[in-house]
């Protein structure tokens, strides 16, 4: 486990952004329904990765 430095960052972590949009907004590219991890054929993407569609999705319904 590692320590927090309780320091903030300029930028929100990658993973966490791709967290709030999953959660957010359902994907146009793979159709699936918020809460449900994006896939490219099949197989769930990288990490809980999401379609860049996806995140624009999660922005209007912000």
């Amino acid at each position: 486990m590692v320590p927090s430095l309780r320091r903030r960052t300029e930028q929100v972590h990658q993973q966490r952004m791709a967290a709030w949009a999953q959660l957010r907004a359902c994907c146009p590219t793979c159709q699936v329904e918020p809460t449900m991890p994006c896939h490219l054929d099949g197989w769930p993407l990288e990490n809980g990765a999401v379609h860049a569609r996806r995140y624009e999705e999660a922005e209007v319904a912000a």
